[in-house]
This record gives structure tokens, sequence and C-alpha cells, in this order.
């Protein structure tokens, strides 16, 4: 039972598929690497833990990547840093001379876990890298971050060096120093994370979604919007679909979606795609209403279907159009 609930915490990390997501602002300026000879610095922030599960959960897969790339070798992983919130990353970054940052998500799916992971360039703020992986152990988590450090290493120009091999069934750190944490440690953090929650919960069945997915594609602002509740909005747009679809996300980074269509859904024409429009208004004392437009698309450019969510976060108002549109369209069709 504790091996189960252990392979579920692992796969949400790794959604944030390509998402440089665009604005009405300028164009940020190219990645810049760091200087020739100098290892590239990099700051591994705990992954948000949606459906409440246990923050510790984050934590543990933030410093899982840590462990695995310091073990590497070719790059310098900072000290995993705690209670610092999404919107102070850069600026936390900055403040830790880090080269990069990763960040991601982690959503318990059954008895597995969708990661989604990204990669963002601190000078340019550009996402250089994202992915999102179904995941089943620790040994999947930590095989995530030797990809994200060789995708860093082939922006820096140095994409020769080896990347280790991995046992595929017990990943075995070769250094714990610094902010490093035994991997046996990490385990049991899950572990206990999940042997707690499931004498309270039991496991849900799995849910049964219908044939044709649905591609997430990068949303719009309405107005003046930050581009971090942008990309915020587009993962939930991501979670929020997978809990009654197969989900995906583009790497495709225009906001036009009639005009993309083809080059979002590839040989696969079956699939629908996701995006919309996210508007916020502020209502007195902090406050702001925000409201999401869902759009769904078939695969031809043609509009599907449009819902409507209002709430006082990006996440209640993209959950509230997801819901809709899931209860009108229990097929994704």
């Amino acid at each position: 039972m504790a091996k189960r609930f252990t392979r579920r915490f692992l796969a949400l990390a790794l959604l944030c598929s390509s998402i440089a997501l665009t604005a009405a602002t300028p164009p940020p300026l190219p990645p810049q690497a760091p200087a020739v000879g100098q290892a590239p610095v990099v700051l591994i922030y705990p992954f948000d833990v949606q459906t409440g599960a246990d923050p510790k959960i984050g934590i543990a897969i933030a410093q899982i990547l840590a462990q695995e790339m310091t073990g590497a070798g070719g790059i310098t992983v900072l000290q995993v840093p705690q209670g610092v919130k999404r919107a102070d990353f850069l600026q936390s970054a900055h403040a830790a001379h880090a080269d990069f940052y990763i960040s991601g998500y982690v959503t318990p799916v059954g008895d597995r876990a969708s990661v989604v992971e990204q990669v963002v360039s601190v000078e340019s703020e550009v996402i250089l890298f994202s992915q999102t992986a179904q995941v089943e152990t620790v040994a999947d988590v930590a095989s995530q971050s030797l990809l994200a450090r060789s995708q860093i290493l082939a922006f820096v120009g140095r994409g020769t060096q080896t990347v280790e091999t991995q046992s595929s069934s017990t990943p075995a750190p070769t250094s714990s120093n610094g902010a490093q944490v035994p991997l046996k440690g990490i385990a049991s953090i899950v572990d206990s994370v999940f042997k707690h929650h499931g004498a309270r919960t039991p496991t849900p069945g799995p849910v049964v979604k219908p044939s044709r997915g649905v591609i997430v594609a990068p949303v719009a602002a309405s107005g003046n919007i930050a581009p971090a509740d942008l990309t915020n909005a587009v993962h939930e747009l991501y979670f929020a679909l997978n809990r009654s679809f197969t989900a995906q996300i583009t790497g495709v980074t225009s906001t036009d979606v009639v005009r993309n269509a083809d080059q979002i859904c590839g040989a696969n024409r079956d699939n629908t795609i996701a995006s919309g429009t996210l508007a916020e208004v502020p209502s007195g004392h902090g406050r702001q209403d925000v409201t999401f437009t869902l759009v769904v698309y078939t695969c031809f450019g043609a509009p599907l279907e449009r819902e409507i969510g209002k709430g006082s976060s990006v996440k209640s108002a993209v959950d509230a159009a997801v819901s809709a549109y899931a209860a009108a369209h229990p097929d994704n069709s």
C-alpha cells in the first residue's frame, strides 16, 4: 500500500510544455548564457502541489531533482529554498545569482502523478524548456532531472558533456553535499505522506476518459494581465481538463489558435484544442474578480464550444469554465 501511494506523488511536474506565453508587452531579450568556463548556477523551487495533497511532496521532488543534477555534475545547484511565493521566483533567483531556475507542479492521479517542469532563464525571463510526464517512481522523477540538465548544458554550449546513466529502478546519487538530502530520506517523506493520506481517504478508482484528447494552447489576455497569471492560467487549464480528459500542452507559443491549429494538432486530427482569454478586475481590499472565457476548437480551427467561468482567483475561474464544458461535452466532442 505504501509503495502504491509513493508512486502517486510523482507524475505532475513536467507539464509546462514549452509555454513562452505572449502578452501585450515587448518581447524579452534573448537568453544569455553563463560565461565560458563557468558552471551554470541553477535554483530549484519546491513544486506546487495540486488537489490539496501534502506540500512535502513538492519539496521532495525539488530535492530529488537537485540531488540528481548535482550528482551528474557540470552544474552548480543551490540550496532548495523554502517559503518563496511563485510571484517572487524571478526576484529570488536574481538575488541568489542563479543563471536558471526550475519550478513546476505535481498532481496526484490515481496511483501515479502528473509532473510539469519548467526551466527558466533568469537573465531573460524566457522559458527555455518545459515538459510534462506521468511518473510512478522516485527513479522516474530522477530521470527527469537529467533531461532538464542536458537541456541547460546544451543551451550554454556544453551539450557534449556526458549525462550519467542512472538505474531505472534505483537512482544512486553521487553527492550528498550542500543542499542534497539522502534519497532514501526523501522517499521516506513521500511514503509517510501518502501512508497518512491513504489512511484517511480511500484511493479513488481510475477515471475513464474519452478517447479524444485535448491539447492546451496559450491563453490570451484581456486588458493588462501579468505574464505570470497567463502562465498560471495555462497550468490550471491543463490540470482542470486532465481530470476529465487526456490533456497535453502544445509547444506552439502563439495565441492565434485558428491560424496555428494544424501545427498544434500535428498528425492526430482527432484531438480538440483548448485556449481562452483571461480578464482581471480589481474588486477592492486587494482582491480581484477573475473571468476566464474557455474556447475549445477542432483541429481544423473551428470553434466547438465557449464557456465562461468566474471566480476570485485564476484557478477558480478556470475550474468553473472547464466544469461547464465537461458537463456539456463529456466525450470532448
